[in-house]
Protein backbone atom coordinates (compact mmCIF):
# COMPACT_ATOMS: atom_id res chain seq x y z
CA UNK A 1 0.00 0.00 0.00
CA UNK A 2 2.53 2.52 0.45
CA UNK A 3 4.28 1.83 -3.17
CA UNK A 4 0.43 3.48 -4.53
CA UNK A 5 1.21 6.58 -4.54
CA UNK A 6 4.54 6.23 -5.70
CA UNK A 7 3.18 3.95 -8.49
CA UNK A 8 0.32 6.90 -9.30
CA UNK A 9 2.77 9.58 -9.67
CA UNK A 10 5.02 7.57 -11.87
CA UNK A 11 2.01 6.76 -14.28
CA UNK A 12 1.00 10.29 -14.53
CA UNK A 13 4.57 11.50 -15.53
CA UNK A 14 5.19 8.80 -18.25
CA UNK A 15 1.70 9.52 -19.77
CA UNK A 16 -0.06 6.52 -18.71
CA UNK A 17 -3.42 5.62 -17.71
CA UNK A 18 -5.13 3.10 -15.95
CA UNK A 19 -8.79 3.99 -18.84
CA UNK A 20 -8.85 2.69 -22.31
CA UNK A 21 -8.05 5.76 -24.64
CA UNK A 22 -10.96 5.76 -27.32
CA UNK A 23 -9.12 5.81 -31.02
CA UNK A 24 -9.56 9.33 -32.95
CA UNK A 25 -12.48 9.01 -35.34
CA UNK A 26 -11.55 8.76 -38.92
CA UNK A 27 -12.84 11.78 -41.28
CA UNK A 28 -13.93 10.93 -44.26
CA UNK A 29 -14.70 12.63 -47.80
CA UNK A 30 -16.91 11.90 -50.73
CA UNK A 31 -14.81 10.61 -53.58
CA UNK A 32 -14.71 13.11 -56.25
CA UNK A 33 -16.03 11.69 -60.03
CA UNK A 34 -13.32 10.52 -62.41
CA UNK A 35 -15.12 12.23 -65.36
CA UNK A 36 -17.27 15.51 -65.12
CA UNK A 37 -20.42 16.60 -67.20
CA UNK A 38 -19.25 19.58 -69.51
CA UNK A 39 -21.16 21.56 -71.29
CA UNK A 40 -20.50 22.89 -74.77
CA UNK A 41 -22.88 26.24 -73.82
CA UNK A 42 -21.85 28.45 -70.84
CA UNK A 43 -25.19 30.08 -69.23
CA UNK A 44 -24.40 33.82 -69.01
CA UNK A 45 -25.59 33.88 -65.50
CA UNK A 46 -24.18 33.34 -61.49
CA UNK A 47 -25.06 30.82 -59.87
CA UNK A 48 -25.39 30.03 -55.62
CA UNK A 49 -25.56 26.95 -54.03
CA UNK A 50 -27.57 27.04 -50.53
CA UNK A 51 -26.01 24.93 -48.20
CA UNK A 52 -28.73 22.29 -48.03
CA UNK A 53 -31.00 22.08 -45.03
CA UNK A 54 -31.73 18.96 -43.34
CA UNK A 55 -33.42 18.00 -39.94
CA UNK A 56 -31.50 15.63 -37.17
CA UNK A 57 -30.07 13.57 -37.70
CA UNK A 58 -28.89 14.21 -40.96
CA UNK A 59 -27.95 17.77 -39.83
CA UNK A 60 -24.65 16.22 -38.63
CA UNK A 61 -21.80 14.64 -39.37
CA UNK A 62 -22.21 11.17 -38.01
CA UNK A 63 -21.97 8.41 -40.83
CA UNK A 64 -25.65 6.80 -40.89
CA UNK A 65 -27.16 3.57 -41.11
CA UNK A 66 -30.72 2.35 -40.44
CA UNK A 67 -30.76 -1.29 -39.47
CA UNK A 68 -34.48 -1.08 -39.90
CA UNK A 69 -36.77 1.33 -40.76
CA UNK A 70 -37.34 3.22 -37.62
CA UNK A 71 -33.63 3.33 -36.46
CA UNK A 72 -31.08 5.33 -37.02
CA UNK A 73 -27.33 3.75 -35.87
CA UNK A 74 -24.61 6.11 -36.69
CA UNK A 75 -21.18 4.38 -37.52
CA UNK A 76 -18.33 4.18 -34.65
CA UNK A 77 -14.94 5.62 -35.11
CA UNK A 78 -15.12 7.42 -38.31
CA UNK A 79 -18.04 10.55 -39.08
CA UNK A 80 -17.92 12.70 -42.13
CA UNK A 81 -15.12 15.67 -42.61
CA UNK A 82 -18.29 18.57 -42.23
CA UNK A 83 -21.91 18.27 -41.75
CA UNK A 84 -23.47 16.30 -44.23
CA UNK A 85 -24.97 19.70 -45.80
CA UNK A 86 -21.92 20.88 -46.28
CA UNK A 87 -20.54 17.96 -47.57
CA UNK A 88 -23.16 17.65 -50.35
CA UNK A 89 -23.15 21.50 -51.07
CA UNK A 90 -19.30 21.23 -51.37
CA UNK A 91 -19.70 18.00 -53.83
CA UNK A 92 -22.51 19.60 -55.86
CA UNK A 93 -20.60 22.89 -56.36
CA UNK A 94 -17.48 21.05 -57.33
CA UNK A 95 -19.78 18.81 -60.26
CA UNK A 96 -21.54 22.50 -61.29
CA UNK A 97 -17.98 24.49 -62.11
CA UNK A 98 -16.44 21.30 -63.92
CA UNK A 99 -19.18 21.67 -66.20
CA UNK A 100 -18.16 24.98 -67.33
CA UNK A 101 -22.39 25.46 -67.83
CA UNK A 102 -22.78 28.53 -65.52
CA UNK A 103 -20.51 31.90 -65.67
CA UNK A 104 -19.74 31.59 -61.96
CA UNK A 105 -20.99 29.17 -59.22
CA UNK A 106 -20.48 30.11 -55.95
CA UNK A 107 -21.02 29.45 -52.09
CA UNK A 108 -23.60 30.70 -50.14
CA UNK A 109 -20.85 31.83 -47.63
CA UNK A 110 -20.12 34.71 -51.11
CA UNK A 111 -20.34 38.20 -49.95
CA UNK A 112 -21.03 38.46 -54.48
CA UNK A 113 -24.55 38.55 -55.47
CA UNK A 114 -26.01 35.86 -57.96
CA UNK A 115 -28.63 35.68 -60.26
CA UNK A 116 -29.64 32.40 -59.09
CA UNK A 117 -30.01 30.39 -56.00
CA UNK A 118 -29.95 26.22 -56.36
CA UNK A 119 -32.14 25.62 -53.03
CA UNK A 120 -32.55 21.91 -51.46
CA UNK A 121 -33.19 20.03 -48.50
CA UNK A 122 -31.73 16.35 -47.72
CA UNK A 123 -34.27 13.85 -47.30
CA UNK A 124 -32.34 10.69 -46.75
CA UNK A 125 -28.55 10.46 -47.15
CA UNK A 126 -27.85 6.63 -45.35
CA UNK A 127 -27.11 2.95 -46.08
CA UNK A 128 -29.37 0.60 -45.05
CA UNK A 129 -28.81 -3.03 -44.13
CA UNK A 130 -30.25 -5.28 -46.82
CA UNK A 131 -30.37 -9.04 -47.19
CA UNK A 132 -27.79 -9.37 -49.15
CA UNK A 133 -25.69 -6.44 -47.64
CA UNK A 134 -26.58 -3.16 -47.79
CA UNK A 135 -27.55 -0.16 -49.85
CA UNK A 136 -26.88 4.00 -49.72
CA UNK A 137 -29.98 5.97 -50.68
CA UNK A 138 -29.56 10.02 -50.96
CA UNK A 139 -32.47 12.18 -51.81
CA UNK A 140 -32.87 15.69 -52.16
CA UNK A 141 -35.69 18.27 -52.67
CA UNK A 142 -34.78 20.67 -55.33
CA UNK A 143 -35.88 24.49 -56.40
CA UNK A 144 -34.04 26.56 -58.84
CA UNK A 145 -34.93 30.69 -58.11
CA UNK A 146 -34.13 33.30 -59.79
CA UNK A 147 -32.92 36.11 -57.20
CA UNK A 148 -34.29 39.57 -58.21
CA UNK A 149 -37.94 38.90 -58.82
CA UNK A 150 -37.81 35.25 -55.99
CA UNK A 151 -39.59 33.37 -58.96
CA UNK A 152 -39.22 29.68 -58.74
CA UNK A 153 -37.81 28.37 -61.75
CA UNK A 154 -37.93 24.88 -61.92
CA UNK A 155 -38.51 22.32 -58.95
CA UNK A 156 -37.59 18.83 -58.42
CA UNK A 157 -37.29 15.91 -56.23
CA UNK A 158 -34.84 13.69 -56.68
CA UNK A 159 -33.28 10.17 -55.28
CA UNK A 160 -30.74 7.91 -55.82
CA UNK A 161 -29.81 4.46 -54.63
CA UNK A 162 -26.48 2.04 -54.95
CA UNK A 163 -25.71 -1.36 -53.21
CA UNK A 164 -22.59 -1.54 -51.25
CA UNK A 165 -20.27 -4.48 -51.43
CA UNK A 166 -20.21 -4.94 -47.45
CA UNK A 167 -21.36 -3.33 -44.44
CA UNK A 168 -17.85 -1.82 -43.47
CA UNK A 169 -16.44 1.67 -43.97
CA UNK A 170 -14.63 1.16 -47.09
CA UNK A 171 -17.44 -0.23 -49.11
CA UNK A 172 -20.38 2.49 -47.78
CA UNK A 173 -17.76 4.92 -48.73
CA UNK A 174 -17.29 3.96 -52.17
CA UNK A 175 -21.29 3.34 -52.15
CA UNK A 176 -21.94 6.89 -51.07
CA UNK A 177 -19.37 8.54 -53.42
CA UNK A 178 -20.87 6.48 -56.32
CA UNK A 179 -24.61 8.09 -55.19
CA UNK A 180 -23.76 11.40 -54.79
CA UNK A 181 -21.50 11.74 -58.43
CA UNK A 182 -24.74 10.33 -59.62
CA UNK A 183 -26.78 12.66 -58.27
CA UNK A 184 -24.19 15.50 -58.86
CA UNK A 185 -24.50 14.99 -62.17
CA UNK A 186 -28.45 14.49 -62.69
CA UNK A 187 -28.75 18.00 -60.80
CA UNK A 188 -26.44 19.82 -62.81
CA UNK A 189 -28.03 18.58 -66.13
CA UNK A 190 -31.20 19.41 -64.60
CA UNK A 191 -29.94 23.12 -63.57
CA UNK A 192 -28.66 23.64 -67.21
CA UNK A 193 -31.34 22.38 -68.83
CA UNK A 194 -34.14 24.65 -66.91
CA UNK A 195 -32.02 27.58 -67.45
CA UNK A 196 -31.98 26.92 -70.76
CA UNK A 197 -35.61 26.85 -71.13
CA UNK A 198 -35.67 30.46 -70.17
CA UNK A 199 -37.32 33.04 -72.80
CA UNK A 200 -34.08 35.57 -71.28
CA UNK A 201 -31.46 33.02 -72.13
CA UNK A 202 -32.24 31.28 -75.02
CA UNK A 203 -30.05 32.29 -78.42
Amino acid sequence: MKKAPTLLLSMMLSGCTVFPVPEPPRFMELMPASQHLTFDRTLPVSLRVDTPMASDPLDSARILIKPSAYEYQAMAGARWRESIPVVVRDHLIDTLRASGGFANVMTDTSPATADLTLVSEINRFQAQKTQDGAEVTIAFHLELMENRSRQSLCVQDYQQQVPASGTELEPLMEAFSKAANTASTAITSWAHQCLESQPGLQD
